[in-house]
């Protein structure tokens, strides 16, 4: 599920993506002129979302991950919410520090800065934390998502 990308790809994806958030502005999202990117770039953390004019339905949005220090915890308590799904692809590449990503069924992955994750159309998406306690993470997010469509559904723990 994740993967070591050469140096100089790397190099250019944060070059893309840096000089996409460089033109738009921090606090100004980039969208075409359809209704459904105009909503999705008001949502938190969206840096771009666009129509895909190739692929009608559909738009491509960036989100900018960031994940804090995940300092050990002495118990954990039941959790109410077990995950989320995306309407479709998603890409993850990793900017900074280290992660633990992980789909319903396969063992987690460890993504390294400079690593990438990939999760499939509907995959149950159940861990997506830092794994260091003292350093924080960032990612990027691509995802492939259909007009109208949000951008993730958490999923809730069956009730007992």
């Amino acid at each position: 599920m994740f993967r070591k990308i050469s140096t100089s790809t790397s190099a250019a994806l944060l070059g893309v993506v840096c000089a996409t958030t460089i033109y738009l502005g921090p606090a100004t999202p980039a969208y075409a002129d359809t209704e459904a990117a105009k909503q999705l770039a008001k949502q938190p953390g969206v840096i771009f979302a666009r129509e895909l004019a190739d692929v009608p339905g559909k738009n491509i949005v960036v989100v900018k991950l960031d994940f804090p220090p995940n300092p050990p915890k002495a118990q954990k308590a039941p959790r109410q919410y077990i995950g989320h799904r995306h309407p479709g692809s998603t890409y993850v590449y990793v900017l900074t520090g280290t992660v633990r990503l992980g789909i319903d069924g396969q063992p987690v992955q460890v993504v390294h800065a400079g690593e990438s994750f990939f999760e499939p159309v509907g995959a149950l998406h159940t861990v997506a934390e830092n794994a260091s306690a003292t350093e924080p993470a960032a990612a990027i997010a691509v995802l492939v998502v259909p007009d109208g469509a949000p951008i993730l559904t958490p999923v809730e723990a069956p009730k007992k």
